[in-house]
C-alpha cells in the first residue's frame, strides 16, 4: 500500500509540475501585468489545493480570515506551509535570498511575489521593510515566518520582530497563523518537517509516500498595531500562535 501511494503521488506530482505549474506561471504573469488581483488570487488558490491534495494533505480551516492589507505571521514547519497558506490567502513571502537563485524555484518564488532578504545585512532589511510598506499600502498582504527558520514542530521558536516593524508603523493590522499537521488519530505528524541534513527534493518524495493527514489553520485575532510597538506585536502573537498550538497537548 504505501510503495502504490508514494507511485500514485509521484506521477500526480511530476503531472503537476511539468504541465501544470507552467500554466499556472503563466496565468499568474498575465494577471499580474494586468493587475487582476482576483483572477491571481483564483490561480494561486487552484494551483495550492492541487498540490497539497498530491502531498496528501487535507486543509482545514478554523477562525476568520483578515481581508487585506495584513501582514501574515505564522509558525515555520515545512516548505508546504507557503502553499497551505495560499489555499485561503493569496501573500507574497519575505523568502531568504538564496531561494532567489535557485533553478526554477526562484522563478516560481518570484511569480509568487515574494520579497528576498539577505540576512545579517541591515541594507536588505532596510530595503525589505520599506517593500512590504508599499505592500501593505497598496492594500495587498504579506506574509513572514517571524521565526526565522523551520522547526520540527516541537517546539515554537521565538518571534523576531523586525520586520513587524513595517505594519506597525504603517497602523496595518497583523495576523497570526498556527499551522498544525494532524494525524488521522489527531496527533502531531511528525514527518513532515525536515529530517536532519534532508534537502528538498528527499523531503517532497518521503511526504508522498506518508499517509493522508490535515493541515489544520487556526487564523487568530487580529492585532491592532495603531497604539503597540512591534516588540509588543511579536509577543501577542507568539503567544497567540503557542496558545492553538498547545491545545490537545499539540507540542
Amino acid at each position: 500500500m504505501p510503495l502504490i501511494r508514494f507511485f500514485f503521488r509521484s506521477i500526480l506530482f511530476i503531472v503537476s509540475v511539468v504541465f501544470v505549474l507552467p500554466l499556472v506561471l503563466l496565468l499568474i504573469t498575465i494577471a499580474q501585468k494586468k493587475d487582476n488581483r482576483k483572477f491571481n488570487k483564483k490561480v494561486v488558490n487552484y494551483w495550492s489545493k492541487l498540490l497539497c491534495y498530491v502531498c496528501g494533505l487535507k486543509i482545514k480551516q478554523k477562525g476568520k480570515i483578515q481581508k487585506n492589507p495584513v501582514l501574515i505571521v505564522a509558525n515555520h514547519i515545512s516548505w508546504i506551509d507557503i502553499p497551505v497558506i495560499h489555499c485561503y490567502k493569496l501573500v507574497g513571502y519575505v523568502a531568504k535570498a538564496e531561494i532567489e537563485k535557485w533553478p526554477f524555484l526562484g522563478f516560481v518564488a518570484r511569480c509568487g511575489e515574494s520579497l528576498f532578504i539577505k540576512r545579517g545585512k541591515q541594507e536588505s532589511r532596510k530595503k525589505v521593510l520599506e517593500s512590504i510598506k508599499q505592500r501593505l499600502n497598496s492594500n495587498r498582504s504579506i506574509a513572514v515566518f517571524p521565526e526565522g527558520k523551520a522547526t520540527n514542530g516541537e517546539y515554537l521558536g521565538r518571534f523576531h520582530r523586525q520586520l513587524m516593524h513595517a505594519a506597525v508603523e504603517e497602523k496595518k493590522p497583523i495576523q497570526a497563523i498556527a499551522i498544525k499537521y494532524l494525524n488521522k488519530d489527531g496527533t502531531r505528524n511528525k514527518e513532515i518537517a525536515f529530517k536532519d541534513k534532508e534537502n528538498f527534493i528527499r523531503n517532497v518524495f518521503r511526504i508522498l509516500s506518508l499517509p493522508t493527514s490535515t493541515a489544520e489553520l487556526t487564523f487568530c485575532e487580529v492585532i491592532d498595531t495603531s497604539t503597540i510597538t512591534a516588540r509588543q506585536a511579536a509577543i501577542i502573537s507568539h503567544n497567540q500562535v503557542e496558545s492553538e498550538l498547545l491545545k490537545n497537548a499539540y507540542m
